[in-house]
């Protein structure tokens, strides 16, 4: 199973952000987490990961297993 964890500045953003923009934005990140390899996209080169959200990117340095 796998449980997302936001750091302080994306919950800052999230919080400023418009609240149908933040909404969308938290739903699709937390719609990954039962299988989160099938939605986030390496980054080439990097042990980063990206998720494409509308306009937006997210972007996590790691997935794990919890």
């Amino acid at each position: 199973m796998f449980r997302v964890i936001f750091d302080p500045e994306t919950i800052d953003f999230l919080q400023k952000a418009e609240k149908t923009t933040a909404k969308r934005i938290y739903n699709k990140i937390i719609s990954t987490k039962s299988n989160p390899h099938h939605f986030w996209e390496k980054l080439a080169g990097r042990n980063d990961y990206k998720l494409r959200i509308g306009d937006f990117r997210a972007v996590v340095p790691e997935i794990y297993c919890v």
